[in-house]
């Protein structure tokens, strides 16, 4: 039964905002703001709102109340908003203006403030909504601004709010999440009665009988990173829960080890044959087509885990308002169809992590093609916004570092590049590939399914140069539940693909602007790995979504549509746990550590004590090289649920010699030279 109705109030304090021009048109801009509304009328800013409720309690309606007026001197016409575009459609549209709305003098927007959701990440609940601090009269350009908001969320304890509270965790993880969401984070504490794990799974691995000895190497090497792990046979699941498919029983088997020991990492060890996917359903409006899809393969649905995703029935999954749009925990998958597929990619995914091809895992390309015309879309402008600080659009990404060795292959530049040109580069080592361009269920980044062999990637494998990761844009090319999509082929073969994030269907940009929702997606998950630190790629894509979830139902997005497509058909094909390497080893400069990282004794025997300033951050983990560039010793703290800043760490299976030493912590890195002598 629905509880007594309470209030949470959030306050907000803005500058004055920036007008740039834009196409003829211009925008207002704030800071943390993004600009949205229908297609055809004027963008405007608008706030995200995103509040932890007290647990058990979903939020029931919103009122923003604005003060303290400012009028901008001059007049103004702002931008409209065009229509959001599926990528690979092959068309281009045309620039739509609601001159009914530029004729109004009335005050846009008539509502101040989006819809109100409540949605829950690992039992907590976040209530979302968006307001905007201004109000346009579009016939006499007049743009008023407000100094203040008061925005008071009211909410009641209800029945699926008492219920997510099962799957409450209070880890150092979640926690530091929640901080970068909520703006009222000092409520965390609230929840930290009802977290009730006993044996926390780092790895939870789901797949056929048949495949579970691949994974041993694997495994043993998490172990010793202190990623815990554990096999599940989808065939055990089936007997041994309910559900209307198997899709629902796997979800209900996650859901119980969730609720009863915690999962960080869950890897799909199977194409859709071996681990069926579920489909959800999606409409967006563009040019006055309805664009939809009612089963796009989404592994966002085992990973998000609070309500039934179908809560009337009907089938259509993941319908707005019986979504859930805060996974809870990092998933990913390997396609495999057979052992041998399977062991090839395990073979990846190890050796990436284990024995990467230093002085490369930096090297980053970026290939961008043209999008459109009309307005002229390029590529090129998109990839450009995941490189180093940006504050464009209305929110702050810190991506890929400026200093990396970047190349870039932008038909914006060069006109064109072949796909010729693509895979010459590629086989100089380029570790990570970023994409923005056309693609279809058997073509990428210009090559089609039959390009992609061990012999026109000879050079990626593994030894020569690393394996690669790829993010793109691209359409349909992640499409798993094909036969044979061409971003499977990629990690099937022995070279080339490690792992990367793929589109089940249709990835979608803004005509005209640098931004767009797959874009939006891309920004915020190379500002997890870069800034943030948050390098297992599972985790990584969970950050970028969490960040992105306010916003999917903001005004004129939730109208729209396109963001919450790519939010549900944007999956990662690899494992959930593989660590990103974001740096270059044997580049260390020692100098870095000798005053700040403390090691005792030095040289040591058997074992050595090290510590790393208490405003660095917990310490993360630990690596140990030898001379060549090797790591012999690599320790993993992330998981800890205490503050770790001193450790011991064992050294009885290292020979004598000369060491470097790498300590990570959540905020710095730390490196020293360390003698070993018996």
């Amino acid at each position: 039964m629905p509880g007594f109705s309470q209030v949470v109030t959030v306050s907000f304090k803005f500058d004055q905002p920036s007008v740039i021009d834009h196409q003829g048109y211009q925008l207002v801009e704030w800071q943390g703001m993004l600009q949205s509304a229908m297609p055809g009328d004027p963008m405007i800013p608008w706030q995200s709102v995103s509040a932890l409720l007290p647990p058990g309690c979903e939020a029931t309606s919103v009122e923003v109340i604005l003060s303290h007026p400012e009028q901008l001197a001059g007049t103004f016409s702002l931008f409209p908003r065009q229509y959001s575009r599926p990528i690979s459609e092959g068309v281009s549209g045309k620039f739509v203006k609601n001159e009914t709305v530029y004729n109004s003098k009335s005050v846009y927007p008539a509502e101040k403030h989006g819809r109100v959701s409540t949605h829950f990440y690992n039992g907590h609940a976040v209530a979302f909504t968006a307001f905007s601090p201004l109000a346009y009269v579009p016939a006499s350009g007049q743009l008023t601004w407000y100094r203040e908001a008061e925005v008071t969320l009211t909410y009641t304890t209800t029945e699926k709010g008492t219920a997510a509270l099962r799957n409450c965790s209070a880890s150092e993880t979640v926690s530091q999440t929640l901080r970068h969401l909520v703006q009222n984070p000092d409520d965390t504490d609230l929840y930290n009665a009802f977290d009730q794990k006993s044996n926390p799974v780092g790895l939870l691995v789901i797949t056929p009988e048949g495949y579970q000895e691949g994974y041993a190497a694997l495994l043993e090497y998490y172990a010793t990173l202190g990623i815990t792990s554990e096999i599940v046979t989808t065939e055990d699941i089936y007997t041994s829960q309910t559900g209307v498919d198997n899709q629902e029983k796997i979800r209900n088997y996650i859901i119980g080890r969730v609720q009863t020991d915690g999962v960080d990492y869950l890897l799909l060890g199977g194409d859709v044959e071996l681990v069926p996917a579920r489909g959800l359903f999606c409409q967006v409006n563009s040019q006055g087509s309805i664009y939809e899809d009612i089963s796009i393969p989404a592994d966002l649905y085992y990973s998000a885990l609070d309500g039934t995703w179908n809560d009337n029935g009907n089938n259509l999954w993941g319908e707005p308002d019986e979504d859930d749009l805060l996974p809870d925990l990092a998933v990913a998958r390997l396609p495999y169809g057979n052992v041998a597929e399977q062991t090839r990619m395990l073979h990846k995914v190890l050796n990436y992590q284990q024995n990467p091809v230093d002085g490369e895992l930096t090297n980053t390309l970026m290939a961008g093609e043209d999008l459109y015309s009309n307005p002229q879309t390029w590529g090129a402008d998109y990839l450009e916004m995941l490189i180093g600080h940006h504050e464009d659009n209305g929110y702050t990404t810190d991506g890929i570092p400026e200093a990396f060795p970047i190349q870039e292959m932008y038909d914006r530049d060069m006109g064109y590049w072949s796909k010729r040109e693509l895979i010459d580069k590629i086989n100089t080592g380029m570790t990570f590939i970023h994409h923005s361009g056309h693609s279809n269920v058997d073509y990428a980044l210009r090559m089609s399914i039959g390009d992609i062999t061990d012999a026109n990637f000879n050079m990626v494998n593994g030894v020569d140069h690393n394996y690669c990761l790829i993010y793109t844009h691209g359409c349909i090319c992640g499409a798993f539940d094909a036969s044979d999509c061409i971003a499977e082929e990629m990690l099937k073969i022995q070279n080339f693909v490690v792992a990367g994030s793929f589109n089940s269907r249709y990835g979608w940009f803004n005509e005209g602007q640098t931004e767009g929702p797959s874009l939006h997606l891309h920004r915020e998950f190379v500002n997890a790995l870069y800034t943030l630190g948050i390098d297992r790629i599972g985790q990584t894509q969970v950050q970028s979504k969490i960040a992105t979830a306010p916003w999917v139902e903001a005004p004129g997005q939730w109208e729209d549509g396109a963001l919450r497509w790519c939010f549900y058909d944007n999956n990662i094909f690899g494992d959930a746990a593989m660590k990103i390497h974001t740096d270059n080893y044997t580049s260390i400069d020692e100098s870095i550590g000798k005053t700040k990282l403390d090691i005792f004794p030095n040289p040591a025997n058997d074992f050595i004590r090290l510590s790393v300033p208490v405003e660095s951050g917990n310490l993360e983990s630990v690596k140990i090289y030898d001379l060549s560039g090797k790591m012999v010793t690599n320790i993993h703290f992330s998981l800890a649920k205490i503050s770790t800043f001193e450790v011991r760490i064992e050294l009885n299976t290292l020979p004598n010699g000369t060491y470097i030493l790498r300590a990570e912590t959540q905020k710095a890195v730390f490196s020293n030279t360390l003698t070993i002598v018996r």
